[in-house]
């Protein structure tokens, strides 16, 4: 038997395997470029969230450090208001005010209100009867401490008023003094509030 010999022709088919090399090259190089195109596009979106994530993460240090203020200004309040209890339950305190009309009127927790008339020509009857309510509301203490305020509307009050309950509550925290009464004068004009 006798061979026969073949000839192939590798030209044409070098020719065929060089285009798919090219082909898948190409291809390969297309697939690189918008492998490229969305790792920069990520790289872009990864930037913003980082700067949105930096953005929220400074608000939200701006909120827990107001949250600090606001939770410490609340304790604040809570031991003022308790402060403020322990006081005006070991304390007593009148109001001394001037009722539409120039009558004095005097307040206190628990007590009804005491309007004292107040006469132009001759104050001292009013003075007197201030005096005396307030001396009254003193010697009611039991060693309690004793709050003496004076509340006015500086556009309301007439001078001689002033003047007569200013004279009376200095003499009252005198005699208080004598008689170890602890005893606070505050004078209070609302207009001013």
């Amino acid at each position: 038997m006798r061979r026969r010999e073949i000839f192939i022709e590798l030209t044409s088919l070098l020719d065929v395997i060089l285009i798919m090399i090219f082909v898948l090259l190409t291809q390969a190089r297309a697939q690189t470029a918008r492998a490229l195109e969305t790792a920069e596009e990520d790289q872009v979106k990864v930037g913003q969230l980082q700067s949105e994530l930096q953005d929220v993460n400074a608000r939200l240090d701006d909120a827990l450090a107001q949250a600090d203020l606001f939770r410490e200004e609340r304790d604040a309040l809570g031991r003022q208001v308790l402060t403020q209890g322990l006081v005006t339950d070991n304390s007593r305190i009148v109001t001394v005010s001037v009722a539409p009309g120039g009558a004095i009127r005097l307040e206190s927790e628990g007590t009804a209100a005491q309007v004292l008339p107040y006469d132009w020509e001759d104050d001292t009857f009013a003075s007197n009867r201030l005096r005396s309510a307030l001396l009254e509301f003193l010697r009611g203490g039991d060693g309690e401490a004793v709050f003496i305020v004076f509340q006015y509307d500086r556009a309301a009050i007439y001078r001689t008023e002033y003047d007569m309950i200013c004279t009376v509550t200095r003499e009252i925290k005198l005699e208080a003094r004598q008689r170890d009464i602890p005893l606070s004068l505050l004078e209070l004009d609302t207009r001013a509030s």
